[in-house]
């Protein structure tokens, strides 16, 4: 079955560069985007749980924090 979808000038440039890099279909290069974002996912999924107490310096952290506190406040 085929879709009509509408999207941006510059997202339709970017799959039509991908495209050409590739040498697939508009369709492939959408399969194959998609698959990607699944991998990363997967990946980093792969790391839950992986730290103990131990592992995370906690005045680091703490900092960090902090930092993004200031960050959204002028985001």
């Amino acid at each position: 079955m085929v879709r009509v979808i509408t999207i941006m000038d510059d997202v339709y440039t970017e799959l039509y560069r991908l495209k050409r890099q590739k040498n697939m279909s508009f369709s492939e290069i959408l399969r194959f985007l998609l698959a990607e974002r699944e991998k990363e996912s997967r990946n980093m999924m792969a790391f839950a749980g992986s730290l103990s107490e131990d592992d995370i310096d906690t005045k680091a952290a703490g900092n960090m924090k902090k930092s993004m506190h200031v960050i959204e406040r002028y985001a």
